[in-house]
């Protein structure tokens, strides 16, 4: 605890120096918020989207459809409308979700709800995905990167003096069902105050052949957010949010969920402070609440066994940041976040034939508790280049409350929750609490060459603990066999080398990243063994650590063609070792990319239309052991338009998959029992051709 209480009088200690500086006009402004991206000023490795760009393709549903546009990033997921963000090879819980910087965590241990599809255009303001070398000053973890909300861009903004508005309806016959939203602001000036509402209802799609996949999804949300700017030097916001789902198919789990319930409360203010030192103060608090049911009510193994999950995952949390300026050519931010995890999930089991009912505590009464402190110096210097220097310690608590609890069966046999780890891992499993001192730290050059032309270096490390499913996942029934944690896991410890560079003319644009890293302790889901349980022999798989090397690039950019035409084109690769057993990484994308033509017309009604060729080569570097297997590459077209209308209105229309290409993502799961068309263990399908249509006002 002395750890932690120091880390808080690090962020206050220069508050403290300094609170009675004279005023004076604030220069630096608001530090905590992104520059907008696909312009020169770029953060390198971020890519940051307002609302507006969000709801401007009605694809979009989440988080997760939004990032997955974005080059070096791809979707894992066992359900279409649940894609989990894999950016530069890494995915689950590498990637931190943040909710006005409180991390969230899904609520079902077999990652039906990556925490990205809570996140939803209308009910945040900006999103920002950051591919590597992330500030110190975002919080913990993050070997794969972020994917950051902020339901307030910057609170000390005037609030709307007016009102504001927008909603959109979108029809998808690919899956015969509809998906809506809506959203409104109305203030004085002083006082402002927003609503939100989505819903999603869809039904099966069909593959490029013919193939009908389970895809069927009932969800619904609101939000509200209300803010006070008593000056314009402070301002104070709350913001609620709220996504139910009341049906989603998974075809790649042995379960759908049925009922989820998520509220999310974040709540905080900002000061300037008008000193010639001491620049603004910003502090932020919040909550997460998950609860989640998911059945086999739909899977055809019901006949058997009936068997119901219900989960939950609870995140406290919140954080101090000071901003400095001890000099006139450098900013500095200081500060302090920590955050509580719970999560606890029972699994009900009960067998027709036998008439008996069995339990698996599939996550044990886990918790998880974080507090870190954090500085960051900012230099800039006459030639506009910038340096950012950034360090921050974390402690890290974990540990369960039913690690004594009995197994049952078929796996009484191997004792209990505790004896199960020891049987798998040693006798140093058994020891399931675990506190564990983090260090993060990383350097960002950004050059200037001209006006037309930047690039940056940049070099960092980065350390995460092991997350709750990693760690003490109960051994218990799982796709593929059975799966059991870890508790004794070292932290995965990242070094990271990134470097890149941005062009700019009158009729071409470019930006070019290449990085490297090395992970020690890299934490492995990989095939640990086999074991004969209830008469049969099944295929065991665990976490354990080993060494990683990671290296790739991006590309992305434009070249116009006139005042009409353009192309824009984009690409991604990244190649993953195991370095200690000189295997491959499982869950690696392809190298992949997209090149389009587009046409816009800025008169009239401002038409536009482009098409745009998708593609994936052949992933043959895969792991056995996950096991994984090769995934063949794909060629897909897709063709959108649209017009803009009087008083507001637009309207959009496309066909994907003009072609009626039969492919598959190589990061799709495969079917775990056979559902719709599918057989057991096929790699679920992408949606065929489909046309979709939507209508879209903004006051």
């Amino acid at each position: 605890m002395t750890t932690y209480t120091s880390c808080l009088l690090l962020a206050l200690i220069p508050f403290a120096l300094y609170a009675d500086e004279p005023e004076t006009p604030d220069p630096l402004g608001n530090q905590l918020e992104t520059i907008v991206v696909r312009a020169p000023a770029q953060i390198p490795a971020s890519q940051h989207l307002t609302q507006a760009e969000m709801l401007d393709d009605a694809r979009n549903l989440d988080a997760g459809h939004v990032a997955a546009s974005i080059p070096g990033i791809s979707s894992a997921g066992a359900s279409i409308d649940a894609p989990e963000p894999s950016v530069r090879g890494l995915g689950w819980e590498r990637v931190t979700t943040q909710v006005d910087f409180l991390p969230i965590y899904g609520s079902c241990p077999a990652r039906m709800d990556p925490p990205t599809v809570y996140l939803t255009p209308e009910s945040i303001d900006n999103l920002t995905v950051v591919k590597g070398l992330p500030s110190v000053t975002y919080g913990p973890g993050g070997t794969g990167g972020r994917v950051m909300a902020r339901t307030v861009a910057d609170p000390t903004l005037q609030a709307l003096n007016g009102t504001s508005g927008h909603a959109s309806a979108t029809w998808n016959g690919g899956r015969d069902g509809y998906s809506a939203r809506a959203g409104g602001k109305i203030g004085n000036g002083t006082v402002e105050a927003g609503i939100n509402a989505n819903a999603v209802n869809f039904d099966d799609y069909e593959s490029g052949a013919g193939k009908t996949v389970p895809g069927e999804n009932r969800s619904y949300g609101a939000g509200a957010t209300l803010r006070w700017t008593p000056n314009e030097s402070a301002g104070y916001w709350l913001s609620w949010n709220g996504h139910q789902i009341d049906h989603l198919d998974y075809p790649a789990l042995p379960m759908d969920a049925t009922d989820v319930d998520s509220n999310t409360m974040t709540f905080g203010s900002r000061h300037l402070a008008n000193g010639e030192t001491f620049q603004a103060l910003e502090w932020q608090a919040g909550l997460a609440r998950i609860d989640h049911t998911m059945n086999n009510e739909q899977k055809p193994n019901r006949g058997m066994m009936e068997a119901e999950a219900v989960t939950e995952s609870r995140t406290f949390g919140g954080r101090l940041a000071t901003e400095w300026a001890f000099s006139p050519d450098a900013e500095w931010i200081f500060g302090a976040d920590g955050h509580y995890l719970t999560r606890d999930a029972l699994r009900e089991r009960f067998v027709v034939a036998s008439g008996m009912t069995f339990y698996d505590p599939i996550w044990p009464d886990a918790t998880q508790g974080q507090l870190g402190c954090f500085a960051e110096r900012t230099a800039r210097f006459s030639n506009e280049q910038q340096l950012r220097l950034g360090l921050r310690f974390d402690g890290v608590d974990s540990t369960i409350g039913k690690g004594d609890e009995a197994l049952d069966a078929p796996l009484a046999a191997y004792g209990t929750v505790n004896d199960a780890y020891a049987y798998f891992y040693g006798e140093n499993a058994r020891d399931t609490d675990r506190t564990e001192f983090l260090v993060s730290g990383n350097a960002l050059w950004e050059i200037p060459q001209t006006d037309q032309l930047q690039w940056f270096l940049g070099a960092g490390v980065v350390q995460r603990s092991a997350s709750v499913t990693e760690r003490y996942y109960s051994f218990a029934p799982a796709p593929g066999g059975y799966l059991v944690g870890n508790p004794d896991l070292d932290p995965e410890t990242k070094l990271e080398l990134d470097a890149g560079g941005a062009f700019f003319s009158d009729h071409f644009e470019l930006n070019a990243q290449l990085f490297a890293s090395h992970i020690w302790d890299y934490i492995l889901e990989t095939g640990i063994g086999q074991e004969t349980i209830g008469g049969s022999l099944s295929q065991i798989r665990g976490f354990v650590n080993t060494d990683a090397v990671l290296a790739g690039g991006e590309l992305e950019g434009t070249l116009l063609l006139g005042d009409h035409w353009s192309i824009p084109f984009s690409a991604a690769y990244v190649r993953g070792r195991d370095a200690a057993e000189n295997e491959n990484l499982p869950l690696i994308p392809p190298l992949n990319g997209d090149i389009g033509i587009r046409w816009e017309w800025d008169k009239s009604v401002y038409p536009w239309a482009e098409a745009v060729l998708r593609l994936a080569a052949k992933q043959d570097q895969t792991d056995p052991r996950y096991p994984e297997t090769e995934t063949p590459g794909y060629q897909v077209v897709d063709l959108r338009g649209g017009i803009h209308l009087p008083y507001g209105f637009s309207l959009e229309a496309g066909v994907e998959n003009i072609f009626d290409q039969d492919y598959t993502e190589h990061l799709s799961r495969t079917a775990a029992l056979a559902v719709g068309d599918l057989a057991a263990g096929e790699k679920i399908p992408m949606p065929g051709r489909f046309f979709y249509a939507s209508i879209y006002w903004r006051m």
